[in-house]
């Protein structure tokens, strides 16, 4: 669908907007100075303490209360509310290892957007993908949400921006549990605890347990192909998301799940105005009661059918029906995560802050995946391949933050990492075998590398115009090793090979008016390779078989964005952002479905050309209405590699984006009710995935959610959730889940 404007014209529509904004409001803005502000406090922009009004940046902010208002199982899906914004996830809250993505302002996959929990990196070494269900929301103080490039001061995964997780301080003594359940019999458990043991001493200790029965999500649909045979009924005609014919034949039953949380943090105030904070957490997910599942084909006597060539009848249609097409893997752990941080700060006096942090996680299972082997593997056994991919990361840094001049203020530090991956594939005898293993089919190994210097220096130009200038140098290395052990058998091996990129970025911020403030930048980010797109092997489900490529280099994006921000009196708060990312090496995936291969090159780039609209409005004491429309025009320009996706749309990226609703609290009343709407997404890199409504298809979308909540008496409440109110059938690849509800007790002392 065309866009009703040429995209290059928003600009200059919101330019206009802008100054209608700022000369409509100046008078009123002016009456209101010493009236009550919107803003929050924020430090992911610049890594200093800032008013939102202040940042170089249009910041989000995600608040406890927030959280505790809306149907809030993880933390990510308290995001999508935001302007900006898309995420995905699996239904139910189901915990997933590659299946939540939460992306910024129109560039996709997990890893171009950096995830923080006070500060440390929460992307994993093999995907860059963020096990969100680690950090509890229950232990969360406020959620950060910084757009834009932010490498000069983070590195190479900040892309498409920041979103920094901060999480309680323990002040005082607290105690707090909750449980509910669900629908398909969801439940869901948690505790925290918080305590000041002596002046000096603090401690937070969190447990979260999460099961439930699942849904039906996962179609199993089948092209015709093959020769005539047994007749059936109970096919249903339909189409892939390209429009090519298909047949329903069944589906592969409600998979069950759990999940587990277990986190322990200790803050020790030292002398000399200094603290040390340790933690460590672990979340374990597996898999329960799968492989129950369904055919729809029976055959003249009635009797179900699975496997075998079979004839449609009515319409003579050949199908080719597989029985490990129903199967989704054994019961069996799928992750185990685990991670332990260390970060030392001291107060130096005169705004001088320093800072170092140290991180190490750990994850020896990472999705336990089972690919069926032959058409003769059945329910009652048979071959497959098993992969395993263990990872681990080490990270540091040490910043220091001080005031230069009367008129400079220097953010300068050092970071370094270091990820390391591993991934083994066996041919087991029994895929029922959740620990088997056997003959080695491939192996491969990678690390890389990177060490940073970065600095950036806030210039007070006057009272109200505030520079900033950064710019970050990264060195990068990697090596390798790719070996296939079964025939035509090789080993590749990979030397070490390097290379830098200088991340610069320049931003203004002025505000004519205490209430109004207009800011704009320019900025470049690099993102080095994932090490599985370099040395991870992949098999999926599909039949493609998915080979690294050792040679990929970083790819880079050049962002620009300018935006006013006003607020009219204490209650109301309208923001207006245009932006334009221009991304260069683009790292993009290529297919043969010739030779069922998948592979990936940097053969590419693409322009993001957005809008942001957002619009907040204090009501009655307590109560606050919100609303915003995210437009984004993404892009492919360049791609030799395969020419017939030029002009096209991105992949995995919504064009259009809107979220309206009401959250807050009434006496003993609280909860909100919000509306969210995604645009059709494009999975196919030529855009034919047109058809909406089946398996495969990411459907345009519009759901509304509530929550309601009363407490009974201090510190004991009881709430009611909803999900999907109108009960909307939709597909993001698989089936979304229906209208849901949910009941919790929570109790606080």
């Amino acid at each position: 669908m065309k866009p009703s404007m040429p995209v290059k014209a928003l600009p200059y529509l919101v330019a206009v907007i802008c100054a209608g904004m700022s000369g409509s409001f100046a008078h009123a803005a002016e009456e209101q100075k010493s009236a009550q502000r919107m803003e929050e406090m924020v430090i992911t922009a610049t890594k200093t303490a800032k008013d939102t009004s202040e940042a170089p940046a249009t910041v989000s902010v995600v608040t406890s209360k927030d959280i505790e208002n809306m149907n809030v199982q993880s933390v990510d899906e308290s995001l999508k509310y935001l302007p900006g914004v898309y995420t995905t996830r699996p239904g139910g809250h189901e915990p997933s290892v590659m299946g939540t993505n939460v992306l910024l302002r129109g560039i996709p996959d997990y890893s171009r957007t950096l995830v923080l929990v006070d500060g440390q990196t929460l992307n994993d070494p093999y995907i860059g993908a963020v096990t969100w269900e680690s950090v509890p929301a229950e232990t969360v103080e406020r959620i950060e949400v910084v757009p834009g490039p932010f490498s000069s001061l983070y590195g190479g995964s900040a892309m498409g921006g920041v979103i920094n997780i901060l999480t309680k301080v323990p002040t005082k003594r607290e105690f707090s549990i909750k449980g509910g359940v669900g629908t398909n019999d969801f439940r869901s458990g948690s505790l925290v605890y918080q305590d000041r043991i002596g002046e000096r001493i603090g401690i937070v200790l969190n447990y979260a347990h999460k099961q439930s029965d699942g849904y039906i999500k996962d179609d199993v649909v089948i092209k015709p192909s093959g020769a005539g045979g047994t007749p059936v009924t109970g096919a249903r005609l339909t189409t892939d998301a390209s429009g090519n014919t298909a047949y329903l034949v069944g589906d592969k039953g409600a998979n069950g799940w759990n999940s587990q949380n277990l986190g322990v943090k200790l803050y020790v105030d030292l002398p000399a105005d200094s603290r040390l904070t340790l933690g460590a957490s672990q979340f374990l997910y597996e898999s329960t009661g799968r492989n129950h599942y369904n055919t729809y084909l029976r055959d003249a006597s009635g009797n179900p059918v699975s496997a075998g060539n079979v004839t449609v009848a009515g319409t003579g249609a050949n199908l080719l029906v597989r029985e490990k097409d129903f199967l989704s893997g054994p019961d069996s752990k799928i992750k185990e995560y685990n991670r332990y941080t260390a970060e030392y700060e001291k107060q130096m006096g005169k705004g001088s802050t320093l800072r170092a942090t140290l991180g190490y996680s750990d994850m020896p299972l990472y999705n336990n995946l089972f690919v069926p082997g032959s058409a003769a593997t059945l329910a009652n056994g048979g071959s497959a391949s098993r992969m395993l991919r263990p990872s681990s990361e080490l990270s540091g840094s040490v910043q220091a933050s001080f005031p230069l001049a009367d008129s400079h203020y220097l953010v300068a530090g050092v970071s370094g990492s270091k990820r390391m991956i591993d991934t083994i594939t066996y041919s087991v005898s029994d895929w029922r075998d959740a620990g088997a293993t056997g003959p080695v089919q491939n192996r491969t190994s990678g690390e890389d590398t990177t060490y940073a210097l970065f600095v950036q220096d806030e210039i007070t130009l006057s009272p109200r115009l505030t520079a900033y200038l950064g710019g970050r140098y990264d060195t990068w290395s990697t090596e390798g090793f790719i070996e296939q052990v079964k025939a035509p058998a090789y080993k590749n091996e990979y030397s070490s090979r390097s290379q830098t990129h200088f991340s610069p970025k320049a931003s203004l911020v002025y505000r004519p008016a205490d209430t109004t403030t207009v800011r704009g930048s320019i900025g470049n980010a690099f993102h080095t390779p994932n090490l599985r797109d370099t040395f991870g092997w992949w098999t999926p489900q599909t039949g493609y078989t998915f080979t690294p490529n050792p040679d990929l280099k970083p790819e880079t994006v050049t962002s620009m964005e300018i935006g006013i921000e006003q607020q009219v009196g204490s209650g109301t708060l309208l923001r207006a952002t245009v932006y334009e990312n221009r991304l260069k090496d683009l790292i993009y995936r290529t297919q043969s479905d010739i030779l069922m291969a998948q592979s990936v090159a940097n053969a590419g780039a693409a322009k993001v050309q957005g809008i942001e609209l957002e619009v907040r409005q204090r009501l009655m004491n307590g109560l606050t209405a919100f609303a915003n429309v995210t437009y984004n025009d993404s892009r492919i320009t360049e791609n030799p590699a395969k020419p017939a996706t030029e002009g096209k749309y991105m992949t995995n990226t919504p064009q259009k984006m809107a979220n309206i609703g009401l959250q807050g609290v009434q006496g003993p009343w609280s909860g909100s009710l919000s509306g969210h709407y995604v645009g059709k997404i494009y999975t196919n890199d030529e855009n034919k995935d047109v058809v909406s409504g089946v398996n495969g298809s990411y459907d345009a979308y519009f759901v509304a959610n509530a929550k309601v909540s009363y407490a009974i008496r201090k510190g004991l409440k009881l709430s009611l959730s909803a999900n999907n109110l109108f009960d909307r059938d939709y597909y993001e690849s698989s089936r979304a889940m229906g209208r849901g509800f949910y009941g919790e007790i929570a109790w606080q002392m």
